[in-house]
């Protein structure tokens, strides 16, 4: 199969690389999961939504990174409550007002906060300079702010407005309370980080940097999902241990099975983008008198499969590859025998009794469903070719 050599090779290459890269994910989310991985039992870590900000699925990789001020990560364990601000951007006046403000509300609340960290990405070559703004500055800010009700400076001066030394008090303490972390690799930290959950040392670098990666996805799929319902996202240190269960029973030596429902969330299928509308697996799905929203179902289900079979051949497992891919051009071949045989034979029926059939190197319906879609694709061999309509 020669499509499959080559990408085999592609990958092998890529291996040694590029798999420990995590950078596909929000910045704050890697800051988020690397503190997640230092907690002990009885801890548990939260990210806030401070203001009224709306995810745009669209954009998912940079949509979090975009609105930096607008969150917030709380570590909460028995030595008291770490509040962590995450900034991958040049810190200017403007940021490190915004910063201060969600400090003092957060200072307001009576929470017992034992550290305030600031974690920025070094490339942006940022100074631990957060509080030359002085006191006095920073509540003439806040006061003389016409902001609307509900931001983040108007809810400080609601509290702080006319009370300065209320103000002070609560400056001082953070400025006391206060560390700055200037981090050059973050992707490692997380790395190693996880060693002991995700067992390290038992598997090999590719399975091990898997379950990272899954453990990403579904954390970023949660987090989206309490942004939009405006609930705080909590995990604690017990649900953490049920998650790297769960993940390192999906994914191990021979066997990938990443969340589909964390992974669909994350995917946008733009069918207005050309390269898509012109490709062979779009017409023959249209072929088949499928709306749109389902068009767009089965091509994740594509995406999906493919991201399973990439990994099935950079982890060398080509054999498992060939016989999903074997299996299920067999199955669409009895399929087509005999809907000709009953005058049955129509594109659509073609599509949905192949994905009925039974596949047992995928066993899970939306891998059997994605290889259908994958092989019919223009650059499949002939010989494995699929085709809904016969052009």
């Amino acid at each position: 199969m020669e499509v499959l050599e080559i990408e085999l090779l592609g990958a092998i290459e890529s291996t040694s690389c590029g798999i420990q890269s995590l950078s596909g994910f929000a910045y704050q989310i890697r800051v988020f999961t690397y503190y997640m991985s230092t907690m002990l039992s009885g801890c548990q870590i939260e990210f806030e939504t401070l203001e009224d900000v709306v995810a745009k699925f669209t954009d998912k990789d940079t949509f979090i990174d975009r609105h930096p001020d607008s969150f917030r990560s709380l570590l909460k364990g028995k030595s008291g409550c770490h509040a962590i601000q995450v900034k991958r951007t040049s810190i200017d006046k403007n940021s490190k007002q915004k910063i201060l403000c969600n400090w003092l509300l957060l200072e307001s609340t009576g929470v017992d906060i034992s550290e305030y960290v600031l974690f920025t990405d070094s490339v942006h070559e940022n100074d631990d300079n957060l509080f030359d703004i002085t006191c006095d500055t920073l509540f003439s800010v806040v006061t003389k702010s016409n902001k609307k009700a509900g931001s983040l400076i108007s809810k400080v001066k609601d509290i702080y407005g006319k009370h300065f030394d209320k103000f002070e008090k609560a400056y001082i303490r953070i400025k006391e309370k206060f560390s700055f972390i200037s981090e050059d690799n973050l992707d490692e930290k997380i790395l190693n980080g996880f060693a002991m959950i995700f067992r390290k040392e038992g598997v090999n670098e590719l399975i091990y940097s898997l379950r990272i990666q899954e453990l990403l996805r579904n954390i970023t799929y949660e987090i989206i999902l309490s942004i939009d319902k405006k609930t705080p996202y909590i995990c604690t240190y017990k649900s953490l241990m049920q998650k790297a269960e769960d993940i390192c029973e999906r994914i191990k030596d021979n066997h990938y099975e990443p969340d589909y429902i964390s992974f669909r969330r994350a995917q946008k299928i733009d069918l207005s983008n050309q390269i898509i509308v012109n490709s062979r697996e779009y017409k023959q799905l249209l072929a088949c008198n499928l709306t749109q929203k389902r068009i767009e179902e089965h091509l994740i289900f594509q995406q999906y499969y493919e991201i399973i079979r990439f990994r099935y051949l950079e982890d060398n497992k080509l054999n498992i590859v060939e016989n999903i891919e074997s299996t299920t051009y067999s199955n669409f071949c009895d399929t087509k025998e005999y809907l000709q045989q009953n005058n049955k034979d129509t594109p659509y029926n073609r599509l949905s009794k192949t994905k009925e059939k039974d596949n047992y190197y995928a066993p899970k319906n939306q891998t059997r469903y994605g290889s259908c879609v994958h092989l019919t694709m223009d650059s499949i061999d002939d010989d494995i070719k699929i085709s809904w309509e016969d052009k």
